[in-house]
């Protein structure tokens, strides 16, 4: 827009307005209901938007005598707001059409000189409702509505973030209401804060891509800035990575963005495809001012772009252009061009900054050891996780450097290993750990479209949250908690973990956590006995399922609790705390002595493999050494029951049942013939 159209524009909204001031003025009172510039004034919690408003020429007029839509933000979201508050803001919250929230569409025009859009979003919050966002800004009361002084209809959207333009450094007229492109080539006249995006600008321009930017519609630009070429070659950026950073037909802005939910980029062909997603350190946190992130993901690569993925920091995010939202990121998407460690210096400010700074100042030599381990994949808890600990936790655990190299390289794998492996080939279901006396075990869960993979090492399970960051040298899996180091009782780990879910659920029959946690140290009454555990995994539990069906049933409906407890006793060690190794060093002739009294298991090992047998029942240990803080768990592929103890008779009772009856009738008999003969 020129610099003339824009004073025309300003002069007509103007004369407008004192034209409707004056026929208000001069005519007859035809309203009796509130404007919508009525509404702002009485509402306490606009007094902040008011005053802006108040102190504007221009804006009371407009809001008194006009149709309208005003975008009104609450005093939280002014206060928070530390920009520019002038005359373009205000009318940058304003339409000039009534539009309820059903009759908002993809987009709608605001007041600001050349008209730059608003862009409207809605994002599923249950079943029955949705939440409805403009630009970055949600709203949180809507369709208030209102009348003009000339019975025009107005309605009111308050919201809970200010609504912030792109705006020139020196309001430039002929810069407003740009595109994409426009913004490439003209950055330094945007402000856009401390970043610089020339390096950028000049690849798009040198591959001849900048009319993608300029493509009409509702598109998501994403844009490295400067300092993310640092540690990457410009040679690297080519025409496929530039349409990388764009995905087309959705204006993303962060919050109404699904986290985790992948969206294909303009990358995305036969040959090659590229999708990205948005994610935040402590997901699923979407609050105002929370750090974000943006990964892509290359899910099928060549030569030039290997497959992987590489997460970037959103350092300003939510600029508004005409034809969608751009985001300024750390650096470039797509490109794999670091190694890990490399990958984790980058972390100083980072989801990884806290295991950075654990490996800068306590643990040099893993560092150094990863360095030239060739190939390998790192499990990297997030800052999030170290904060689960607590901070005497870390104390101890950094003030012990044999127990913290050990924990290190439990979280490292010594070859790559990608999130589809682990859920595609159930040979990666267990893995060696970089700390050989250790493994760790995946699991996968959930629908196929979003799959979610959890790994248990050390008595620990952790989600991987962010799968698959490439590396020169291997990939990095982010995940939710420290491997190695428990935070749970036995007790606790049974609830929790997904693998035991079934026993817990027999194991609450009959109080029988109750009665584990009754069991105190003799010498000190306050401290709680150690315990060892054989924990049949669903699996186990399922193989019962299918082979005594009744019996099955009978037990999870908890009619017989009295024979669940004498299971669940025999897979009870209390007041010991045994390894695999402890138990497959005992040998064939030693008895366990578990709360049913001395039951002789018998562990050994085969193929790198530990077994418990116990009578006829081969049971494999599926997971040994769940360290808890009260003890130790083994997870085993059998139930050790024998069919007698928990068949069902014709009439629907157990027979050991039967066989107890039997027994206390032959007992009263006795004892009553006896009191005969006496």
């Amino acid at each position: 827009m020129s610099s003339s159209s824009y004073l025309v524009t300003l002069s007509l909204l103007a004369v407008s307005s004192w034209l409707l001031a004056f026929t208000s003025a001069v005519g007859p009172v035809m309203n009796q209901q509130p404007t919508i510039f009525d509404l702002i004034q009485n509402d306490p919690d606009l007094s902040e938007f008011f005053n802006l408003i108040s102190r504007n020429e221009l804006v009371p007029t407009l809001l008194k005598f006009r149709q309208a839509t005003v975008f009104a933000p609450n005093n939280e979201a002014m206060r928070a707001f530390t920009g520019q508050k002038d005359q373009d803001l205000l009318l940058y919250h304003l339409a000039n059409v009534a539009l309820t929230t059903d009759k908002l569409d993809q987009s709608v025009s605001s007041e600001l000189p050349g008209n730059p859009p608003l862009w409207i979003a809605r994002r599923d919050a249950s079943s029955y409702q949705y939440d409805l966002y403009v630009n970055d800004a949600r709203v949180i009361r809507g369709d208030i509505k209102a009348m003009s002084s000339r019975q025009d209809e107005q309605v009111l959207h308050i919201i809970d973030k200010v609504l912030e333009p792109i705006l020139t450094s020196a309001r430039d007229p002929q810069l407003s209401n740009p595109d994409a492109a426009r913004l490439l080539e003209r950055a330094g006249s945007f402000n856009l804060g401390p970043y610089q995006i020339s390096d950028f600008v000049q690849q798009v321009t040198s591959h001849k891509k900048l009319s993608v930017f300029a493509t009409p519609g509702r598109h998501t630009f994403l844009i490295p800035i400067n300092r993310g070429f640092e540690a990457v070659s410009r040679d690297k950026i080519d025409p496929k990575v530039i349409d990388g950073h764009i995905v087309p037909n959705v204006a993303l802005f962060t919050r109404p963005a699904i986290r985790g939910r992948p969206v294909q980029t303009l990358a995305f062909s036969d040959n090659l495809k590229v999708s990205v997603s948005f994610s935040n350190e402590s997901l699923p946190s979407q609050e105002i001012g929370s750090r974000v992130y943006v990964q892509s993901n290359t899910l099928v690569g060549d030569f030039h772009h290997p497959r992987g993925v590489v997460v970037a920091q959103v350092v300003k995010a939510n600029i508004p252009v005409r034809n969608g939202v751009v985001h300024l990121i750390d650096k470039p998407l797509i490109v794999i061009d670091i190694d890990i460690v490399n990958f984790l210096k980058e972390q100083r400010n980072g989801i990884l900054y806290e295991f950075y700074r654990i490996m800068k100042d306590f643990a040099t030599n893993f560092m150094e050891g990863i360095t030239g381990a060739g190939e390998l994949t790192l499990l990297a808890p997030s800052n999030e996780a170290f904060r689960r600990l607590g901070e005497k936790n870390l104390n101890a655990l950094l003030a012990n450097q044999q127990k913290l190299t050990e924990i290190l390289h439990l979280h490292v794998i010594r070859r790559r290993l990608s999130s589809d492996e682990i859920i595609q080939n159930p040979l990666f279901s267990h893995v060696e750990s970089a700390d050989r006396h250790r493994r760790l075990y995946f699991s996968a869960f959930g629908p196929d479209d979003n799959i979610t993979v959890s790994v248990e090492g050390g008595g620990v399970n952790a989600t991987i949250i962010q799968p698959d960051i490439g590396a020169l040298n291997g990939i990095v899996h982010i995940i939710d908690r420290v491997l190695g180091v428990p935070t749970m009782t036995v007790i606790e780990k049974l609830q929790q973990d997904p693998i035991m879910s079934k026993t817990h659920a027999l194991a609450i029959q009959d109080d029988f956590l109750g009665r584990m946690q009754a069991y105190r140290d003799p010498y000190n009454p306050r401290i709680q006995q150690k315990f060892t555990m054989l924990v049949p995994s669903d699996e186990a539990w399922e193989l019962i399922h299918r082979t005594m069906g009744s019996a099955f049933k009978k037990l999870f409906m908890g009619e017989y609790s009295y024979n669940v407890r004498q299971i669940l006793e025999r897979h009870l060690v209390v007041g010991q705390e045994l390894s695999i190794n402890n138990l497959t060093s005992q040998g064939r002739d030693n008895y366990l002595q578990t709360i049913r009294g001395k039951v002789k298991i018998v562990f050994v090992e085969s193929g790198g493999e530990y077994f418990a047998e116990w009578e006829n029942i081969r049971a494999r240990v599926v997971r040994p050494d769940v360290q808890c803080i009260d003890g130790v768990i083994h997870v085993i592929d059998h139930v050790l029951v024998q069919r007698r103890e928990i068949s069902v008779s014709g009439s629907g009772r157990f027979a050991v049942d039967a066989l107890l009856l039997l027994s206390v009738t032959l007992t009263a008999i006795f004892l009553n013939a006896r009191a005969l003969q006496h």
